[in-house]
């Protein structure tokens, strides 16, 4: 037993150092890892005719790669895989970096006058929750026969802009029925079930991902998040009311569904020990990171917490959060913003400080190495004015880990 026991461990650290080393080379970080992507178009959900674009490395040799499927905005009733350019700009990126992407189409009610109606919109919901998770077992049955993604099933992340994130929070969040209210498993009922009726089922199995890509969603019920549940990785404009920022109708009203977004879930996500990492835009409304402005700050602060949540959490440590890593220690910035400098005070003793602009580039680093230090002052007076993540990480990161948080610059 001993025997089995080492050559299993052996194997376990054979693999997370290698998912180290790709990490320390430059792969899931540098966007011109591969200089070459490949793209193509599958149908996914046969039923409803729901089509994706898939997005690889060109020449990738890895033999078991992470996944993130997005889904596109447009309040449930417009858009498609092609058409939100901060979905397919991420795609492109991420499998630049090294992984398998993939913009999908849902099912859509016909006009804005039908969100209106409650029912018609949490009916909508479910119908594009559906397809989410049918979007997941493409993968996942890919994998089990001609396997010719190369996914990593353990290592799948989904999410999306405003109505694809509110979609995937639905997935990422809500484990069984028996979370939900009755109007939501009436309408689960209506739609073929907990895994829903699109695509293909695999008896036995329940659609999971490994964390969530929240950028401007929300949840219906912030009572959805529970102790130790899925990771996330969340923006939102503090002034978002088409999906609310604290809790209220969607749609600025119009739409007569509650959803409660980062300003309430961000305290839940904590108090639940939730490993997750945010980002919250003073003064801005709706995705202010979609525009086609190329050069928008906004959208490549995004594009770095990403990057830098994924790779910390899930597919650059030598313990991801997925297996050892659940707790999330404290840690507070003041003032923020600032002129001059950071205090830090923490809960628990940190190893090193790093601080990355919107761009993702490391501007300053700090060795702490303090065995009781959970207390630091960073001087930030030759930092320009400015957006940037404050990433701290811990003397026990077997224990705990990193945690990335805004800090903005006059």
């Amino acid at each position: 037993m001993r025997k089995i026991l080492y050559a299993f461990f052996c194997v376990a650290l054979l693999f997370t150092a290698r998912a180290n080393a790709q990490c320390l080379s430059g792969r899931y970080i540098d966007t011109t890892f591969f200089p070459t992507i490949t793209k193509s178009t599958v149908t996914y959900s046969i039923p409803y005719n729901l089509k994706m674009d898939i997005f690889q490395p060109a020449g990738d040799l890895e033999v078991k790669r992470p996944l993130i499927i997005l889904a596109h905005g447009g309040a449930f009733y417009s858009g498609n895989k092609s058409t939100d350019i901060t979905i397919t700009r991420l795609c492109s990126l991420f499998a630049h970096r090294g992984y398998v992407t993939a913009s999908i189409d849902y099912r859509l009610v016909p006009n804005a006058l039908a969100m209106g109606d409650s029912a018609t919109a949490i009916n909508e919901v479910i119908k594009a929750l559906s397809d989410g998770k049918a979007a997941v077992r493409y993968f996942l049955l890919d994998r089990m026969g001609a396997n010719l993604y190369r996914i990593d099933t353990n290592r799948i992340f989904a999410g999306g802009n405003s109505a694809g994130a509110v979609l995937y929070m639905h997935l990422g969040y809500i484990q069984s029925t028996a979370e939900c209210p009755p109007y939501i498993v009436n309408a689960m009922n209506l739609n073929g079930g907990f895994e829903g009726d699109s695509g293909n089922p695999i008896p036995g199995y329940t659609t999971h991902i490994s964390a969530v890509i929240n950028l401007a969603g929300a949840l219906n019920m912030s009572s959805f998040i529970n102790v130790h549940d899925t990771g996330s990785v969340n923006a939102q404009g503090d002034q978002d009311a088409t999906v609310p920022y604290n809790c209220g109708h969607a749609l600025g009203g119009a739409c007569p569904v509650t959803l409660c977004g980062m300003g309430v879930l961000e305290g839940i996500m904590t108090s639940q020990q939730v490993y997750h990492q945010t980002v919250v835009f003073p003064g801005q409304g709706h995705v202010p990171w979609s525009n086609n402005n190329t050069n928008n700050s906004m959208f490549y602060t995004v594009d770095s917490l990403i990057t830098r949540f994924l790779a910390d959490g899930y597919v650059c440590s030598l313990l991801s959060v997925a297996g050892v890593k659940r707790t999330m220690a404290e840690l507070t910035l003041f003032p923020n913003p600032t002129r001059d400098v950071i205090n830090l005070k923490s809960s628990e003793a940190i190893n090193s400080l790093s601080i990355y602009d919107a761009t993702g580039r490391l501007v300053q680093q700090y060795d702490v190495n303090g065995r009781n230090t959970i207390s630091y002052q960073v001087n930030t007076t030759n930092i320009p004015a400015g957006i940037y993540f404050v990433r701290a990480k811990f003397v026990h990161d077997d224990e705990y880990a990193p945690v990335v948080k805004q800090i903005v610059v006059e």
